[in-house]
């Protein structure tokens, strides 16, 4: 059984905006994301030692995502900030406006207006404490199951290989990046590294 890896939390992310070529396939993150499924196991908040008082915030709310891949899974800490970081990098990969007959203008309205807008129907004082931002356990859970949801439904949407926009492609990095599978070059170059031994 593989044993977990975890991975510190990451506070910001950059999309690739340069494709690389090498002698393996291509380094599209659409190919890294096949195999990819995602489970955020649980959310705790985590004050700091010295901050009895303090309330919680976007940073210290904690998910734990559990990350399976092709060969096994590792477990990313990703805080409530850092989704929203993520949003972020995902409109910027998006460029609005660029020449697309594929499915990025849908993509970025629907990220753009939902993204931090769960679809769940709350009772009136769970409402209340979303709309005040107050880091309830109630609040939290209804975001982790949105962004469960947001995660899934990206994934499943990535995993279409057809398209050939590289804002499309960028989007694949900047998620791949979050959850942080390998790269196909990564990939690459550790099969090269393996490949290159003599016993």
């Amino acid at each position: 059984m593989l044993a977990p890896h975890i991975v510190h939390i990451r506070h910001s992310f950059a999309s690739s905006t340069s494709s690389s070529s090498s002698s393996c396939s291509s380094s599209s993150s659409t190919y890294r994301l096949d195999a990819t499924r995602v489970e955020i196991v649980r959310a705790s908040i985590r004050l700091p030692s010295d901050a009895t008082k303090a309330k919680p915030s976007n940073d210290s709310v904690i998910f734990v995502i559990k990350v399976h891949t092709a060969s096994g899974y590792h477990l990313v800490e990703q805080s409530w900030a850092a989704f929203t970081q993520l949003k972020e990098a995902l409109l910027l990969a998006l460029d609005p406006g660029h020449a697309c007959s594929g499915v990025c203008p849908w993509l970025w309205e629907d990220l753009y207006h939902n993204f931090e807008h769960p679809t769940k129907k709350v009772d009136l004082r769970t409402w209340l404490h979303m709309r005040l931002h107050r880091h309830t356990k109630r609040t939290i859970q209804v975001y982790l199951e949105h962004f469960q949801e947001l995660l899934d439904s990206m994934l499943h949407l990535l995993r279409q290989r057809h398209l050939q926009c590289h804002q499309f492609h960028d989007v694949c990095d900047v998620l791949a990046q979050f959850l942080q599978v390998p790269s196909m070059l990564d990939t690459c170059a550790s099969s090269s590294l393996h490949h290159g031994l003599r016993f």
